[in-house]
C-alpha cells in the first residue's frame, strides 16, 4: 500500500488566489493509537502488552525531564527531542526579562535513517483533501429545522451530510445552537443526539 498526496496552496503565500504555487502534502489515512502499536508489537514478539506500556510510560516521563533540564534527547535509530522556547523579538538581550521567557513546544529531528524507513511508494490521491461546504449559515439552519421537522433528533453524521460540515465544524455548530437554546443534545459518545430545545 502506498501513501497517497495531493496539492494545496501555501498557505503563507500573500500573492494573489490564482497566483500561490502548490505544494505536495500527504493525505492522512488517519492516526494509529499508541495502543494500537503496542498490540501489533506485543503480538509479534515476547513483550507483553504491560511491559511495552510500561517502557513507553517511563520514556515519556525520561525525555520530558531532560529536555526540561536543557537536553536534548536522542531516541534510538529515530531521531532527536528538542525543547523550544517562546518570547516576544527583541534587539537587544538586555530588553527582556527571563520571566519573559517560557517553553514553547518539543521539536522531533527525524535521523537520516529512520527518514529513508519512512519513504515508501507515493500516489496521487483520487480524491485529494476533504474540505467543508461553503454553505451559508442560514441555509445550513434552515436544512437542519426541515430535518428536525421530520426526524425526531438528528446526529453528528446526519448534521454533517445535510450541512457538507466535516465532523469539527459540524460538532462545533452543534455545540453553538446548544449554547443558543436552539438544540439540546442526549447520550453520550457515539449515542449522542441532537433534538430540538
Amino acid at each position: 500500500m502506498a501513501a497517497e498526496y495531493d496539492f494545496m496552496k501555501k498557505p503563507s503565500s500573500k500573492e494573489e488566489a490564482e497566483k500561490q504555487p502548490l505544494y505536495p502534502r500527504i493525505v492522512s489515512k488517519g492516526t494509529i493509537s499508541s495502543k494500537k502499536l503496542i498490540n501489533e508489537i506485543a503480538e509479534a514478539s515476547s513483550f507483553t502488552k504491560g511491559d511495552l506500556e510500561g517502557v513507553l510510560c517511563a520514556l515519556s516521563n525520561k525525555i520530558a525531564y531532560y529536555l526540561a533540564e536543557g537536553y536534548h534527547v536522542e531516541l534510538g535509530d529515530m531521531g532527536f527531542f528538542s525543547a523550544r522556547l517562546k518570547a516576544r523579538p527583541v534587539m537587544d538581550k538586555k530588553e527582556i526579562r527571563s520571566h519573559s521567557i517560557c517553553f514553547d513546544n518539543v521539536n522531533f529531528r527525524a535521523s537520516k535513517n529512520f527518514r529513508n524507513k519512512s519513504c515508501g511508494n507515493l500516489e496521487r490521491a483520487k480524491y485529494g483533501f476533504r474540505h467543508s461546504n461553503n454553505l451559508p449559515e442560514e441555509s445550513r439552519k434552515s436544512r437542519l429545522e426541515a430535518y428536525l421537522n421530520t426526524h425526531p433528533f438528528i446526529t453528528r453524521m446526519e448534521y454533517s451530510q445535510i450541512s457538507g460540515l466535516l465532523k469539527g465544524k459540524a460538532l462545533k455548530e452543534l455545540n453553538m445552537l446548544i449554547s443558543e437554546g436552539y438544540l439540546k443534545s442526549l447520550g453520550k459518545g457515539s449515542h449522542k443526539v441532537y433534538v430540538k430545545a
